[in-house]
């Protein structure tokens, strides 16, 4: 009982002093609009460290900030040096276009447009990467009556999606 007890503080401790560290970008490319609609969602205490390493600030408030433009013009500006799409052999910019936040997360909300005829979508995502050793991004794509999925890590960093 003592070796049971003893097991499960010592995990419990470990589990706590060593976060796991993810974000998770659900993208949706709309044949109609011809768009692909970016949804990423990323922890706030991960994103406040990325984005005061990137821009160089000792302070950033993700939850209630004081300027809500501006931490979108923040989160814009690292995110767009950070996540590259190229389509069909093609690189595409993506329109920032705002976050909300959602418990523990910032939900950030993008766009690629004019996406014709996608068959193929190479995807670069090392947002948080360059903070955090263990950073995984997942990455969920729906396209054509498909979905797939896959993780990105420090070892693989892009993924070529075809459809």
């Amino acid at each position: 009982m003592l070796l049971k007890l003893t097991y499960v503080v010592v995990t419990s401790f470990v589990l706590f002093w060593h976060p796991f560290h993810v974000s998770v970008m659900d993208m949706e490319y709309d044949l109609e609009s011809k768009n692909i609609q970016v949804s990423h969602r990323i922890f706030l205490d991960d994103l406040e460290d990325a984005l005061k390493d990137f821009h160089g600030l000792e302070y950033i408030d993700t939850v209630e900030p004081k300027d809500a433009e501006e931490l979108d013009r923040l989160i814009s500006e690292y995110l767009k040096k950070k996540v590259f799409f190229v389509i069909d052999g093609e690189d595409k910019t993506f329109e920032y276009y705002g976050s909300e936040l959602e418990g523990d997360a910032r939900w950030c909300y993008y766009e690629v447009k004019d996406v014709t005829g996608m068959s193929k979508m190479e995807l670069t995502n090392v947002a948080l990467m360059d903070v955090f050793d263990d950073q995984q991004n997942i990455l969920h794509i729906k396209a054509k009556g498909d979905i797939q999925s896959y993780k990105l890590d420090k070892n693989t960093k892009v993924k070529t999606f075809t459809f």
